[in-house]
């Protein structure tokens, strides 16, 4: 197997024009069911852990293509965009990609993603997919792509912490509240992490007040932002750090991966906001306190767990693919029991498929926490506002410097109108 990393922006966009070419053996489009080459884009770093797993699915993928090389190309998730634009822009790209699940409804308006409707209907696992995962994509009775892995996010916290200080896990924001400032005064930790740039729990808040991002109207997205449920959550999540003064400013700015997490392992935060993927990192940065970590669901302004966002990864044949038959061939194996049991073990994502399940007890409560989920609007243009324009985190940093959350959630509200009918 080759493999080949994206280091950065430059390089994205020079390796997208020159390593991405038609060099599939010059088959017709779906022709050779055992091309010469399958190129396939992998989101992250790519880690030593990684490159072995990836080993294993050739390997087991070479039992039916057996002259078949599989091109890895990793795309780090900060140049994901950049690269995809190049591609498509040049007529270009993989035939197997990974790809953000709120970026699948954008590909398939943009005709990147191939219509694999009849191989994943003589795809005997596709019935074990996650029903509302696989309904993000599809679009007019086609499907386009199949969901892979996901997690969802919840408040990691200090068991010692909660056992030494008699804190009860919080079931309303003003237990969690509460809880925070409890261990805040305590002089044994912050008390919780609430970094501004945190798209996917902030949502848990404005769901868990019945407020919404935006909701379909007709043909029409309508935003919901400036609306007193979502103005409420954002005054909430932004008041942790500077009314109530139980979580950092300095992490104003940054997201979970800029400071929380690490702080958090180490034990100078209480409590922080991530998912299951978290883990495995967090053992690297302190293995002698995994046994002060737990988990509990994001709570409700009332009582009760808040929704959760469904992020994750999703997995699709490019159109302008050589060699689309192959190409779906490498999905079923990378995606087959086996393999997704073993992806989930080593990402920490849940796997899409419902007869495979974490290892690891401490992971067990996101599996409770995802009967929950909700997905954000299905638009082509969420990407653009989740990512591009990172409209809600540039809303929550400004209402953390001190403006108003009223007027900047209007605002926010404005660019969900104008991106999410973007087309």
């Amino acid at each position: 197997m080759k493999y080949i990393k994206v280091a950065a922006v430059a390089a994205a966009i020079a390796l997208a024009a020159t390593a991405c070419g038609d060099d599939g053996g010059g088959e017709e489009k779906g022709a050779s069911k055992d091309p010469a080459q399958l190129k396939v884009w992998m989101m992250g770093e790519g880690t030593t852990e990684q490159t072995k797993f990836l080993d294993a699915v050739e390997a087991e993928f070479k039992t039916k293509h057996p002259n078949t090389d599989v091109q890895i190309k990793y795309v780090p998730w900060p140049q994901v965009a950049t690269t995809f634009q190049k591609a498509a822009a040049g007529g270009e790209g993989p035939d197997v990609t990974e790809l953000g699940n709120t970026d699948v409804q954008s590909h398939i308006e943009q005709g990147n993603l191939a219509d694999i409707s009849g191989e994943f209907g003589d795809w005997a696992d596709g019935k074990t997919l996650n029903k509302t995962a696989l309904t993000n994509d599809q679009a007019d009775g086609k499907t386009y792509a199949v969901p892979w892995y996901g997690g969802v996010r919840a408040v990691w916290y200090r068991t010692d912490l909660f056992q030494e200080l008699s804190i009860q896990q919080p079931k309303t924001w003003a237990e969690l509240t509460a809880a925070a400032k409890k261990i805040q005064d305590s002089n044994k930790a912050d008390g919780i992490a609430v970094p501004s740039d945190q798209t996917n729990a902030l949502l848990s808040f404005i769901w868990g007040n019945g407020g919404e991002v935006a909701t379909k109207e007709g043909d029409k997205w309508v935003g919901k932002l400036d609306q007193p449920q979502a103005v409420e959550a954002a005054k909430y999540w932004s008041g942790l750090v500077t009314t109530e003064k139980v979580a950092p400013e300095s992490y104003i700015g940054k997201h979970e991966l800029q400071g929380p997490q690490r702080d958090f392992a180490l034990g100078k935060v209480g409590m922080y906001f991530d998912g299951s993927w978290a883990l495995k990192e967090m053992k690297k940065l302190a293995p002698k306190n995994v046994d002060k970590w737990g988990v509990f669901p994001i709570p409700s302004k009332t009582g009760g767990n808040a929704p959760v966002m469904a992020g994750g990864s999703d997995l699709a044949v490019w159109n302008d693919s050589k060699a689309k038959a192959a190409a779906f061939d490498y999905i079923t194996v990378l995606n087959n029991a086996k393999n997704a049991k073993a992806w989930a073990d080593y990402s920490g994502f849940s796997s899409m498929r419902s007869d495979v399940k974490f290892s690891d007890p401490k992971l067990e409560a996101f599996t409770s926490i995802a009967s929950n989920t909700k997905f954000p609007p299905i638009s082509a243009g969420w990407g653009e506002f989740e990512q591009a324009k990172k409209v809600l985190p540039n809303a929550i940093k400004a209402i953390m410097q001190g403006k108003s959350a009223e007027e900047e959630m209007k605002k926010a509200n404005e660019q969900a109108n104008t991106l999410l009918n973007a087309s």
